[in-house]
């Protein structure tokens, strides 16, 4: 039998406070060697705008494996649906047997939200945060969710090149009323970065969505929307600039981070630039900030090892609450 776990079921499978206690745990396991990662397939479906990639894995100290496919279709705004669709398969690590498919646009903006606190928890500075949400789609509202669970805010920015999406989610987060943090609606995007302490890009674009230059000394950069060559969200300055650039694997990384290849690529840094694989930190191998005035980046690409932990609690839950349509293949 095969469990089919839709997107409406995932909210009430995991939160956001468990998903980043999966996360973290992941990252310990993987930089135990516990958890394998072999290569990413990148799939250009009508060149490079339209694609999709599979990231599988497989945890070697639990009874699964899994593989996640996730496209990124940024035509998909006119025709009114999600520019990124994902979907993860469960398999029995004992007999191979298709567990479970999971509905994961939720879920991968919920692991990625998750991951982006883990980086700012041991990256970003103590204290009051000004933070900087540049992009207002789903993956901003995981974001803001996450890093609220790890740090309290003083001010919430937000930039859209939408603005009314932009304006929809401030009204979000003033009816709910979990924040006593003001919330602004900037115009401006280098208006929105300028004095921030931490900044998350949640876009699809191709080019760098701030100028890098207004960024004051000991800003936190959580880069999530660049997962291919050609995606570049962060300006080539800034990346030269950081104190600490944070990765979930360096040889992925150098294969794929569009914010830095091109930096590469114009001689502005060197493959010594990325300073740990952010699980390194998590198991206290690597220090995370050291100090008030470097600036940091966790380059996000998508780390199947995450995917594959929020799989098995999502599944595990539901076989305990007894949720999900079983199937017979």
């Amino acid at each position: 039998m095969i469990t089919i776990i839709p997107e409406d079921q995932i909210r009430s499978l995991i939160s956001m406070e468990e998903a980043i206690s999966t996360v973290e745990a992941a990252y310990c396991d993987f930089a135990a060697g516990m958890i394998y990662v072999p290569d990413r397939i990148t799939l250009p479906v009508r060149g490079e705008e339209h694609s999709c990639i599979f990231i599988p894995a497989n945890h070697l100290s639990r009874p699964y494996y899994g593989l996640k496919q996730a496209s990124s279709f940024p035509g998909n705004k006119i025709k009114g649906l999600s520019t990124v669709l994902s979907d993860i398969h469960l398999y029995s690590a004992e007999t191979g047997e298709p567990l479970a498919i999971i509905a994961a646009n939720r879920l991968t903006a919920l692991k990625t939200g998750a991951a982006s606190a883990v980086a700012t928890r041991f990256l970003a500075k103590q204290g009051l945060a000004t933070l900087s949400l540049i992009g207002c789609g789903v993956q901003a509202r995981t974001q803001l969710a996450g890093i609220a669970a790890v740090r309290p805010f003083k001010e919430i920015r937000l930039f859209d090149m939408q603005t009314a999406q932009a304006t929809q989610m401030m009204r979000e987060i003033e009816s709910a009323g979990t924040t006593a943090a003001a919330v602004t609606v900037f115009s401006d995007v280098d208006c929105c970065v300028d004095g921030a302490d931490i900044v998350c890009t949640t876009t699809t674009s191709n080019v760098p969505v701030f100028n890098g230059r207004l960024l004051q000394n000991g800003c936190h950069i959580n880069a999530v929307g660049s997962f291919t060559p050609a995606m570049q969200e962060i300006d080539s300055e800034t990346v030269a600039r950081a104190g600490k650039i944070v990765v979930d694997v360096t040889k992925v990384a150098w294969e794929i981070a569009g914010d830095l290849l091109v930096p590469l690529s114009q001689g502005l840094i060197d493959k010594e630039k990325i300073y740990a694989e952010l699980g390194e930190i998590v198991n206290g191998s690597r220090p995370g900030r050291e100090s008030d005035t470097e600036i940091t980046i966790y380059e996000s690409l998508g780390f199947a090892a995450l995917d594959l932990a929020v799989a098995i609690a999502v599944y595990e839950k539901s076989m305990e609450l007894g949720l999900g349509t079983k199937l017979s293949l």
